[in-house]
Formats: structure tokens, sequence, C-alpha cells
């Protein structure tokens, strides 16, 4: 079975979800436990600040056994317990490659549309392949999700306007100050968001920016690039009272900004100004209590909901285009899904009324004399083929996507395979 098991902004908080974050070494773990299973063939985990995905590939027939395998680990290693299933969905089949493409072409989005999860996608996709936990099923299962998102972006208006978390940022930034020329920015992490930030905020003559990241390198690069200056992680507290906004996009499990941190910085520096503090980070890098301070204005992920909502109206209209592009792609899927599951069957098929045809051929030319069997031989072939070819059709047609199992196990019985 193709299955599915996932918690996002739609089913859970953001108290749930940042419970359930993978890092590319936390996928590692998980993948090499699942291994250990007979029954598990593969697996890609896509883990973004909006959703945990599990994607994986067993071989169970009872979808529920495909599950309890998975949750089983994420018992191990998340502390997954069954008070929690409310927070989570759970698909197979064409579903659960309909949910896939729906998330890739972003209709699944907080923002219907936004660019940045195809992004996203293709990294899980490549950790996945990097750790070497997909297989043939899920590699095409992706990359029919690539073409799937792509086709959608590019033939409906899917992504006109506003289109991502980073640019929700952005748009906020710009909403609490109005002229980012008077004011000070402080970016934390360099990563896909931040980046995707900084290029959202580099349309604007900002007074100062700093930028701040784990590898001070890559926050150099980008100050060369963005116009700004590049500190230590280790020396964002000093920073935090010459910044009007401080935005945080990092993998961190750790808070980086504390509410003790942020009071501290305002008596040293004998400060009340007014502050933007934005959080894209899951698990949360700002503690919650920063809000309580005076003149802290502070937002998470789940946060931007409002902001997003007029971007969400105008694309609206295009998702009933996307979803018909999305069926044409899961069908070609299925279909292929369902052949190469059936592939065996077919053969033997086959071969089996062209043995039918052979031994009948056999013992008619023994008890009829005729000059020329050649024309009867053909005709023989012809008939065999002919039934082989229906029965093959009507075959992938009651199996219905290659679910009902019990159809195969009959007719192997039925023609004694």
């Amino acid at each position: 079975m193709i299955g599915i098991i996932g918690t996002s902004y739609k089913s859970a908080s953001i108290d749930i979800r940042e419970k359930f974050t993978f890092l590319k070494e936390d996928i590692q773990e998980f993948s090499e436990y699942l291994k250990k299973e007979e029954d598990f063939k593969s697996l890609i985990i896509l883990s973004t600040c909006n959703r945990t995905e599990i994607y994986f590939y067993c071989q169970k027939t009872n979808n529920q056994e495909g599950f309890d395998l998975i949750l089983r680990a994420l018992s191990k290693y998340k502390g997954y317990t069954e008070t929690m299933k409310p927070y989570f969905y759970f698909k197979s089949g064409r579903e659960a490659v309909e949910h896939l493409f729906k998330v890739s072409s972003g209709i699944d989005s907080l923002i219907i549309g936004e660019d940045q999860i195809i992004g996203q996608v293709k990294n899980a996709f490549t950790i996945a392949q990097e750790i070497k936990s997909t297989d043939s099923i899920l590699t095409r299962l992706f990359t029919k999700a690539f073409e799937a998102g792509k086709r959608v972006r590019s033939e409906t208006k899917i992504n006109q306007g506003s289109g991502s978390v980073s640019s929700a940022a952005v748009d906020l930034c710009h909403k609490y100050y109005p002229d980012l020329s008077k004011h000070s920015i402080l970016i934390i992490g360099a990563g896909q968001t931040g980046q995707l930030v900084l290029t959202g905020l580099s349309k604007h003559n900002i007074k100062s920016l700093y930028i701040a990241n784990r590898t001070v390198s890559k926050a150099e690069e980008l100050a060369i690039r963005y116009n700004g200056k590049a500190i230590e992680l280790e020396s964002i507290e000093q920073y935090l009272a010459k910044s009007d906004i401080i935005i945080v996009a990092t993998d961190s499990k750790n808070h980086l900004i504390t509410k003790e941190m942020v009071l501290k910085t305002c008596q040293e520096n004998n400060s009340i100004q007014k502050q933007l503090y934005i959080d894209l980070s899951v698990p949360r890098n700002i503690e919650k209590f920063v809000n309580e301070l005076s003149n802290k204005q502070l937002y998470a992920v789940d946060d931007l909901t409002e902001i997003v909502n007029s971007t969400t109206l105008k694309r609206q209209n295009a998702v009933s285009e996307a979803i018909k592009i999305i069926n044409e792609v899961s069908t070609d899927y299925m279909e292929w899904l369902v052949v190469r599951g059936l592939s065996p069957i077919f053969s033997k098929i086959k071969k089996n009324f062209q043995q039918v045809h052979e031994k009948e051929l056999q013992g008619f030319k023994k008890v009829n004399i005729l000059g020329d069997h050649k024309v009867l031989e053909d005709y023989g072939k012809h008939i065999s083929e002919k039934y082989s070819r229906l029965f093959i059709k009507n075959l992938r047609e009651i199996v219905k996507d290659g679910e009902k199992k019990e159809y195969i196990e009959a007719i192997n019985e039925l023609f004694e395979m």
C-alpha cells in the first residue's frame, strides 16, 4: 500500500506540530528503524513549518496494519500517543496520491498557490535519495508530484499575488512599519525561508540589515548579496536593541530569543522601543511570552492566517482548474502503478492462453489430417491473443487501482497459475 500519515496547520496547532518535526538525521534514524520491518519498503518525510507528512510504501494489504507500522515508529521516536490521533490524518491509495499532488501544487498550503512548498517537497525527496529510504514506487510518485506542481502553476493563475509564508512576513513588516527605510531589521537564519524573506525585503530600502546564522560564512554571503551586515549567532542579543524588526527562521529545537533576553536588553539600553517579532520556525525559536512585554508584538506561523486571507480569496477561483490537472496526473500514476503491480499476472494470463492454444492445436493435428496447418495456427493464435487482451483489460478495471487483491487471487486460482 501507498500511505500517508500527516499533521498540518489544518489539523493541529503549532504546539502539536512542533513535537513532530524531523531534521535529516531524524529521518535517517526513523527510516533505519522501519527497515527492520519485513513488509516496510520505503518512506519520504516532508517536514515544514506548516506540516509533517510521512509518505510510505509497504506490502501490507490491510491499510490499518500499514498505518500501525508507522505509528509504532512515531511512538518510539516522537512520543506519539492515541490521544494525539485526532490531530493526524491517514490516507492511502489514490487519496494519498492526490493529497501529495495538492500539496506540491500549493492547493493545500496556508497560502494557496505558494511557491515555497515545491522546493520543500523536492528537498524531502533529495534527503530520501541521500539516505536511500526511497524506492521506484515513491520515486515515481514524487516525480509525478513535481509534474503536477509545475503544470498547475503554469496552466492556472494559482500563484498570482503574495504566495508564501515568507512573503506574508514581508507584507506584515510593511504593514507594521509603512516606511522601512527608517527601520532596522535582524534576520536570524540563512536557510530557504530566511533567503526568501531577504529577497522580499530587498525591494525596500531598509535602514540597516543584520543577518545572523550558525554558519557565519553563509551569513556573510547573504550580507554581501543584500547589502547587510553578517553577525554571529552568539551576538544576536546585542543586536536586538538595534533592530525594530526581528525575524527568525531556523531549524533549531530551542528558543533563540526568550522573554528574559528581550527584557534584559530593554533594561540595559533603557529602551521601551516598539518592536515586531516574527517567528517562522517550527519548533518555535522565539519564546511566546515575549508577547507579554510592552511594545513587543510577536507573530508565529499560525498568526499569519489573517494576513493571507485576501490572497487566498483571489486564488480560490483557480483551484477547480488545478484539481482537473491533479486528477489527470493522479490517473496517470495510478495506471502505471496498476500495470507495474499486475505485470506478472498479465504475463501468466498470456502464457496460459498460449499454452491452451498450443495443446489444443497439437491434439487437433493428431486426429485431423490437413495439408496445411499454418492458417489454423495463425487463427488460433489470433483468438488466444484477443481473449487474453480482453481478459487483461477487464481485470485492470475490476481490481480498482490494484487495491482489490481478492480478485487477483481468484484469477490465480481460476487459471491454476
